[in-house]
């Protein structure tokens, strides 16, 4: 019974593990005009994609070169916050 115990636990620690490696890091921005935002940091290479409340959710880039990409197109933001997924959305949206 023991080695079934520890093995269930290797195993679930080896998956937690796999797991967080997929934790995933962004920046979430807000914005008046997200369209041309979106189109602008798609063109440098981010990855965007639409939220609710003209928000944006960007991976691939940090925040202060959103911040400069959005300034040098006049575009105004109203939010930019760093985030990243938890554990536990990164476990239910690959189960």
């Amino acid at each position: 019974m023991r080695t079934c115990l520890a093995r269930g636990s290797i195993e679930c620690m080896v998956e937690v593990s796999e797991r967080s490696k997929q934790v995933r890091y962004g920046v979430f921005v807000r914005s008046p005009r997200r369209t041309g935002l979106a189109k602008v940091l798609c063109g440098l290479g981010a990855t965007v994609r639409a939220e609710s409340g003209r928000g944006l959710w960007v991976t691939g880039m940090d925040s202060c070169t959103i911040a400069s990409a959005a300034a040098a197109h006049y575009i105004p933001i109203q939010e930019l916050t760093p985030r990243k997924t938890s554990l536990e959305d990164t476990y239910c949206a690959v189960s």
